[in-house]
């Protein structure tokens, strides 16, 4: 036996222990959907004052919409400097 059953006992009651934390780190942030509308608007009038428009990033599901969209600017200028 590799393990004691004292330390078996120690290591299944820290787990136990740890269980809630980790699964509370996984909850949501609690953002309702009016929030998360109300935030996705204020981006999207933020990102069509500077020239751009929302873009969905592929595979982000997160909580907030500034995690799920990116302000894309076309037509800018060159990019070159001097």
């Amino acid at each position: 036996m590799l393990l004691g059953r004292n330390a078996m006992r120690k290591i299944l009651l820290v787990l136990a222990a740890t269980a809630p934390l980790a699964l509370a780190a996984c909850a949501t942030t609690g953002m309702d959907r009016q929030s998360y509308q109300e935030e996705f608007q204020a981006l999207n009038a933020e990102c069509q004052a500077r020239g751009g428009m929302l873009t969905p990033i592929p595979g982000s599901t997160g909580p907030r919409p500034a995690n799920d969209y990116a302000c894309e600017i076309r037509g800018g200028g060159s990019g070159r400097i001097g």
